[in-house]
């Protein structure tokens, strides 16, 4: 028999899995050309072209013993190009190679980073609407998932989180760029945000990380990047290349912090060894040597602001309400009925349209879709937004 949490974690199985799944079911039905998908956050967009020169010269001149087991923090060149790269998009932040870990992904660097400070039954607060794995991350370490609803725009509630906070309450997971709604906090709002949790800690003589997950920051379009380092203390910085270099396959994430973060050489060892008894062992080797061997980690993406902004277009033109996103590739608007479940079966069986309802993303009355698709499946989808939403407006 297999674990009861398990068990009824699978009962409860993911919505997007649901949609893949339907996606398959209605392509067979209706021709895969006739299927307009929007429910996977899948990026469209392939590595640089460095990145497949690197590899090719690598495959002609191979290192010797370049395939063997290595340190689990990860290669030191790897790790070097890394704080070098946040350094130059944030400035002096003391960060270098001995304050970054290499790992399988921003999901396993959020895994290493919560095995790392969590006792059993401390507090973890998940803002809602939230990228449901958080949870079961969470819970993966014996920890508590304490959710925290965002405000109407998608922005923090300062005294709805400070309503939340108790002496259990180790973290606070923060995505920025935000997954699903896209939203970004300036860095104005994260000084706020620090600032409350700096007081709460003196209230209650605890320690409260912030786990920064940021694999979105190269994709921002509006608006200042915030500069995570600078205005929040206890900062637990999180990241991949999956979204920016178009490496979501390959799973190379990375931890870091500050020299300055108090205890900043008990943090480091104990993500190594984290890292290494979670199973993950350290991320790909060969992917870590090839971004060593780049000019540059920096890749802005103007292909997803060229889609965000006709998938803006076309759903103003159908009339979705929805909070236009300034990062990231996904928009999470408005269901036009309460039922945001319902909502997405009608659209997939009648409009072969596919969406994800935000209730399983812990926010009913909206749905989330990705924009990472083709440039000409947005545009070919505008009559369809058109009678999906004049459907309910009968």
């Amino acid at each position: 028999m297999i674990a009861k949490e398990i068990e009824q974690n699978l009962t409860q199985s993911s919505w997007i899995r649901k949609m893949f799944e339907e996606g398959q079911r209605l392509a067979k039905i209706h021709g895969a050309e006739n299927i307009y998908d929007f429910s996977l956050g899948n990026p469209i967009i392939d590595p640089p072209p460095a990145f497949f020169k690197a590899l090719q010269e690598y495959s002609h001149n191979p290192l010797k013993g370049g395939h063997s087991y290595i340190s689990n923090q990860g290669l030191v060149e790897a790790r070097q190009k890394v704080a070098a790269h946040l350094e130059g998009r944030f400035g002096s932040i003391q960060v270098n190679e001995n304050t970054v870990i290499m790992t399988s992904g921003a999901a396993g660097a959020l895994n290493v980073a919560l095995k790392s400070i969590l006792n059993p039954g401390d507090e973890v607060i998940i803002f809602t609407p939230f990228f449901v794995e958080y949870k079961f991350y969470v819970g993966n370490v014996n920890g508590e998932a304490v959710y925290c609803p965002l405000a109407e725009d998608f922005t923090i509630d300062l005294a709805l989180l400070e309503s939340k906070i108790t002496e259990k309450t180790k973290a606070v997971i923060l995505n920025n760029p935000h997954n699903p709604t896209g939203q970004l906090l300036p860095e104005a709002d994260l000084v706020a945000f620090n600032q409350l949790l700096r007081k709460k800690e003196q209230e209650l003589s605890n320690d409260i990380h912030v786990l920064y997950d940021d694999p979105y920051s190269q994709l921002i379009y509006d608006g200042e990047v915030p500069n995570p380092f600078k205005a929040i203390d206890k900062l637990l910085y999180i990241s991949s290349f999956s979204k920016d270099l178009g490496l979501a396959g390959e799973r190379l994430g990375y931890i870091a912090i500050s020299q300055a973060l108090q205890e900043a050489g008990n943090y480091m060892a104990a993500f190594v060894f984290s890292n290494r008894t979670l199973g993950f062992g350290n991320a790909p080797v060969t992917v870590q040597r090839m971004i060593s061997k780049l000019d540059s980690l920096t890749e802005e993406q103007s292909e997803y602001k060229q889609r965000r902004d006709a998938m803006v277009s076309v759903l103003v033109n159908a009339g979705f309400e929805f909070v236009q996103p300034k990062g990231g590739f996904f928009i999470f608007p408005k269901s036009p009925i309460e039922d945001d479940q319902e909502f997405c079966r009608i659209a997939a069986e009648e409009f072969q349209i596919l969406l994800v309802p935000g209730s399983g993303f812990g926010r009913g009355g909206h749905f989330r879709m990705s924009y990472s698709v083709p440039f000409e499946q947005i545009e070919r989808s505008r009559d369809k937004f058109k009678q999906l939403f004049a459907h309910f407006a009968k």
